[in-house]
């Protein structure tokens, strides 16, 4: 059983966080496919932060906050290799993003593939071949940030900016 994580003022960041501490894409790692594409951004090419995370990240050794323009959200950069359990959320949840869209004036949830992920991640192919408990454990975790305004707004924000990208990932 994993321990709850007290790394943010946020409940359900920390919950998402647990949630994602011990499932990965595939029962393996699959850096090994792709010689760790993901963990190699420059400068430009980070992961983007979740509300709360900028402040942890930015005190961290071998991370690089920045200011994601494209996005307008904070993005992180890993200056080296990094423990699994130091990761920000959107690694954990990698090659999928939890899109909200709003439908008749609800929320509507939906885990799919990261339309970023194209063209990096091998496992971007389809949904299929990912660890079932890990898919699991992503929409669990997506369920629990959209109860946080904040993070729903997050949510929504970027995915509007991904679906203009194109078509959600299946």
């Amino acid at each position: 059983m994993s321990i709850f994580y007290n790394k943010f003022e946020n409940e359900e960041l920390n919950k998402a966080y647990e949630l994602l501490e011990n499932v990965t894409p595939l029962s393996c790692d699959c850096g090994k496919l792709c010689a760790n594409k993901c963990c190699k951004g420059s400068d430009n090419d980070g992961m983007l932060l979740f509300p709360s995370e900028k402040e942890f990240f930015e005190n961290k050794p071998n991370f690089k906050v920045y200011y994601d323009e494209k996005s307008d959200c904070d993005a992180v950069v890993c200056l080296a290799p990094c423990e699994r359990g130091e990761r920000p959320l959107s690694c954990r949840l990698f090659p999928l993003f939890p899109y909200v869209e709003e439908e008749n004036g609800e929320k509507k949830l939906n885990v799919a593939l990261d339309v970023r992920a194209l063209g990096v991640c091998p496992l971007a192919d389809s949904k299929e071949q990912l660890n079932r408990k890990f898919l699991r454990n992503v929409r669990l975790a997506s369920s629990v940030l959209l109860r946080n305004s904040e993070i729903s707004a997050f949510l929504h924000k970027v995915s509007k900016e991904m679906l203009d990208l194109g078509p959600l990932g299946k």
